[in-house]
């Protein structure tokens, strides 16, 4: 009790100032309009923050009860997905060309296996036989050509894909529609080779290369990747470095790609050969 009434002996001068400065403030916003509006919006700006401030704080301690929802959503998602793909009707989806009267079919499929570290990659898909998916089709993602199916089971099937040191592919220049082989050297995974491209040809870095349309696998147009403007001179030929729009260590969803007028286009192929 002594040590109270010396503090307030103390510094008497200080709290009668601070007394009569709060009933001065109070007279004054009590008495004029504008000084009023200035009190409570200071007020509302005051207890707006600290509201903010405390809804924050509520926000943080329910992020685990909004995760689990989400994760509950994302599972009812993934299982309505899957019985989607399941029905019957989830078959090929037919694209007709309208300037040469053929058509393509396209199926999608999800990668289930895939490599990028070895010479000979392949790449496993969850369509198979029962889809109607057969050996020799191709596979493209969103941002380029993947590979051509191999083998097919009644549930799965497996794609060569273009890394793989055994893969070609006819591919052309689109600024200038000069065409090459591609292939992969089994180097780097993000990189292809186009072979067979005359000196004489302009190339650009950041030119454009997609499926030429001469394989009766790929229609014509679908990217493959850019040209970087590293080349290899040899003979009457240049091998130009193609970096590939395909990231294949982030393959996940694609499409299988059904050519309709295949089987009428390899008789005459053959037929002309064989002659």
């Amino acid at each position: 009790m002594r040590s109270l009434l010396n503090f307030l002996l103390r510094f008497k001068t200080l709290i009668l100032f601070l007394i009569l400065e709060a009933v001065a403030l109070v007279m004054i916003s009590s008495s004029h309009n504008y000084h009023q509006y200035v009190t409570f919006g200071a007020a509302r700006t005051v207890s707006g923050f600290f509201a903010n401030k405390l809804e924050n704080g509520r926000s943080y301690f329910r992020l685990k009860q909004i995760n689990q929802q989400l994760v509950t959503e994302n599972q009812i998602l993934r299982r309505q997905i899957e019985e989607m793909r399941l029905l019957p009707q989830a078959e090929f989806v037919t694209v007709t060309d309208t300037l040469r009267g053929s058509g393509y079919s396209y199926l999608s499929a999800t990668v289930i296996n895939n490599s990028v570290n070895k010479q000979k990659n392949f790449i496993t898909l969850d369509r198979g036989s029962r889809h109607g998916v057969t050996t020799g089709m191709g596979v493209a993602s969103a941002e380029g050509i993947a590979g051509v199916i191999v083998g097919v089971s009644r549930n799965y099937s497996v794609a060569m894909s273009l890394l793989n040191t055994d893969f070609r592919l006819s591919a052309s220049i689109s600024r200038n529609d000069y065409f090459g082989s591609l292939a992969w050297d089994g180097k780097n995974y993000r990189f292809a080779q186009l072979s067979e491209i005359p000196h004489h040809v302009a190339v650009t870095p950041g030119d454009t290369l997609v499926s030429s349309g001469y394989s009766a696998i790929f229609p014509e147009g679908l990217v493959i990747g850019t040209l970087t403007g590293e080349q290899k001179k040899g003979g009457d030929f240049v091998t130009l470095q193609v970096e590939l729009s395909a990231d294949f260590k982030k393959l996940t969803n694609v499409y299988i790609i059904s050519n309709l007028s295949r089987d009428e286009r390899d008789t005459i192929e053959a037929e002309v050969v064989n002659e």
